[in-house]
């Protein structure tokens, strides 16, 4: 769905409710913010293609943290595009890449003999999920820094879900994508969800740091589109 001139939010339906990947695009360049779930990849190219691109033609993939429901499908795009950079936080990407084990995963590790055993079959599907999908990231991004395309993406650094999570703000559409540190709660914007929040201080800090931009609408990866 078209959201502004050059920006369009995916659809992608998951078993517990849809995601919503953010497509951008300007003088050279279709970007992917965020890529689903494993095995949502041909959902997301048929979402790509229904705006009018071809999967094949993307040149950015931006990650805005570490989750596996965000890096799903990362590697499956980088076949149909091989030329594409991938992109995340410098503080994230090591859990991209698989230096460090995901911090969600490492907290279900330390308490796996504790865990139920639907929870235990959960990590173990996320193990797995996260070993086949190492993804190494061809450039590291900073808080402030601005890419020149697609009318200029802002990088806004926002922990909290995440050590290193971020949100995308598109300056010329004043779209700002939120991740998963942004939700919506009874038509009205919120922060991340405590109960899934690694650091809750700063998600609520990261909150306050987003509302101050000049904002036309956002983009909820869980929740979909906020106009403000």
């Amino acid at each position: 769905m078209k959201i502004a001139k050059n920006v369009a939010m995916l659809e992608i339906e998951a078993q517990l409710g849809c995601v919503y990947p953010t497509l951008t695009w300007g003088k050279g360049h279709l970007v992917l913010i965020d890529a689903g779930f494993p095995g949502q990849a041909e959902l997301i190219k048929d979402a790509i293609a229904n705006e009018g691109f071809r999967p094949e033609d993307l040149t950015e993939i931006i990650l805005t943290h570490q989750d596996i429901d965000h890096i799903g499908c990362v590697l499956d795009m980088l076949r149909l595009a091989p030329a594409a950079k991938v992109m995340a936080h410098v503080d994230e990407a090591k859990y991209i890449d698989g230096r460090e084990t995901p911090i969600k995963l490492a907290a279900m590790l330390a308490n796996l003999d504790r865990l139920p055993p639907e929870q235990k079959a959960w990590f173990e599907n996320m193990r797995e999920g996260f070993a086949n999908r190492r993804i190494a990231i061809d450039k590291t991004l900073t808080d402030g820094e601005v890419l020149p395309i697609c009318g200029g993406i802002e990088v806004v650094f926002t922990p909290g879900h995440t050590p290193g999570h971020i949100c995308l703000y598109l300056r010329e559409s004043k779209v700002m994508v939120g991740g998963d540190e942004l939700n919506i709660t009874d038509g009205e914007l919120s922060g991340p969800n405590p109960a899934h929040t690694f650091d809750e201080q700063q998600g609520i800090l990261s909150f306050k740091k987003v509302k101050a931009f000049d904002i036309s609408s956002v983009v909820s990866y869980h929740c979909g589109l906020l106009e403000l």
